[in-house]
């Protein structure tokens, strides 16, 4: 996935056509050049940021080497000569003028072509944190308490609900809830065998056994979104649409959110940086 930078795109616009309306004389050519080489540093970012732009890579070379041949020339020809007659970089400045307008069609006709889309809000969830860091939508004291795969499983859930991929939003959603269960059956339960139980049910029957008013709150989250969730998902013909995976994305969070409240602070691993003889 490659974010767009809209703002450079309108930049990269307006440096562009300034380039293709220049009307080169002897006594203007310097601040021509100034015009062209703004364009240049634009267009140089525009290849270099973006892999997928092919078609118009080839008319943006020349557009580039044509600019650096009126740069050789202000390098090499002293100050008092760049306002005397010079048919040659005259001629020059209209090879750079016509690649630019071929550039610019060329570049437009494929940016067309782009698959583009906005993504559309999903409750109060801005976009950009949900498709790079949805686990923030955690209290910080809850993303102490789990691992890095569960956070990782919570940020593909919410990548996927911001694209409108519901079911895989879903899906995702319940492996990390299914995974902090586990932990929360082991620290409730304490069960000598460490495995993980082979359903749901099982999870909910074993947590039954306790009394604890805390512990019945979890029962009752997990029994609704197993209920009313979780079977659903495990039919592969089932379809969710966003507005089903945003209702999971919610609830499941509270589930974890209650369940995690319960479990030890997870130790982070730090790569040690001494240095080894």
């Amino acid at each position: 996935m490659e974010r767009i930078n809209l703002p450079f795109f309108y930049q990269l616009g307006t440096e562009l056509r300034p380039v293709t309306e220049l009307k080169v004389t002897e006594k203007n050519r310097i601040q021509s050049f100034i015009t062209c080489l703004r364009a240049q540093n634009r267009i140089q970012s525009l290849l270099g940021s973006y892999s997928t732009l092919t078609v118009c890579r080839a008319s943006g070379g020349e557009l580039l080497h044509n600019i650096g041949n009126i740069d050789d020339w202000v390098k090499k020809t002293p100050s008092e000569e760049w306002r005397k007659e010079d048919q040659n970089i005259d001629y020059v400045f209209q090879q750079v003028i016509s690649k630019a307008k071929e550039f610019e069609i060329v570049l437009s006709a494929e940016l067309q072509t782009l698959a583009t889309y906005h993504v559309t809000q999903k409750g109060i969830y801005s976009t950009t944190s949900l498709i790079e860091k949805a686990e923030m939508s955690l209290p910080e004291s809850i993303l102490n308490k789990i691992d890095s795969a569960i956070v990782e499983e919570i940020r593909q859930s919410g990548r996927c609900l911001a694209f409108d991929v519901a079911t895989a939003s879903a899906f995702h959603m319940m492996r990390a809830t299914e995974s902090v269960i586990h932990k929360y059956y082991l620290q409730v339960c304490k069960p000598q065998s460490k495995k993980k139980l082979g359903s749901w049910g099982a999870y909910i029957t074993n947590l039954s056994q306790s009394q604890n008013p805390q512990v019945k709150e979890v029962i009752a989250l997990l029994q609704q979104i197993k209920d009313r969730h979780h079977n659903l998902i495990m039919h592969p013909e089932i379809v969710l649409t966003p507005d089903e995976a945003f209702t999971l994305f919610e609830i499941a969070q509270s589930a974890i959110i209650t369940m995690a409240g319960s479990l030890p602070i997870v130790e982070k691993k730090v790569k040690s940086t001494q240095a080894t003889a």
